[in-house]
């Protein structure tokens, strides 16, 4: 009896988070946009390790460091969302990436799931503000607008553990 071999292949694996950073002729490569594709990856990270960590079943915290990893990955979040809306524009498409970079800013810094709903709400009010018609930017926008709803659920739900 023969045994096949098994051919696989490594580079078939589809990766579930689109490039941000891939330069598109219309979106002006701009270095707000880039430092808003690192910020998107950054909490896209943080939510990921805040997930980890609300499985307590998955993670030894008296041997990891893993609860200080989470702050400090959220830390590089608010530097980036800082760098972001600091940084003077170059080009329209700038602004409505200034504008989420703060409401994330304030978002992650929020103190209470009633804070998180508020700024949450203030975006879906204010949609407008976040949008361009430029493909790739529009694209970030709308991820960043799925981490602010991801944050503001991961908020709810700590309450909700917390009054059981």
């Amino acid at each position: 009896m023969t045994i096949a071999a098994v051919t696989t292949r490594v580079s078939a694996a589809k990766d579930l988070h689109p490039a941000l950073a891939a330069p598109i002729a219309d979106q002006r490569d701009t270095p707000i946009f880039r430092t808003f594709a690192e910020m998107i990856e950054a909490v896209d990270a943080a939510i990921e390790m805040e997930r980890d960590l609300s499985h307590s079943m998955s993670w030894d915290p008296a041997s990891s460091g893993f609860v200080e990893a989470a702050e400090n990955q959220w830390q590089d979040c608010l530097r980036l969302a800082s760098d972001i809306f600091s940084a003077p524009t170059t080009s329209a498409n700038d602004q409505p990436l200034q504008r989420m970079a703060m409401l994330m800013h304030f978002l992650i810094e929020a103190q209470n799931p009633d804070e998180a709903l508020h700024f949450q709400r203030l975006m879906y009010e204010h949609r407008d503000l976040f949008t361009t018609s430029v493909p790739g930017v529009r694209q970030a926008l709308n991820r960043a607008a799925w981490h602010v709803d991801a944050i503001v659920e991961m908020a709810a739900s700590t309450l909700d553990c917390v009054q059981i």
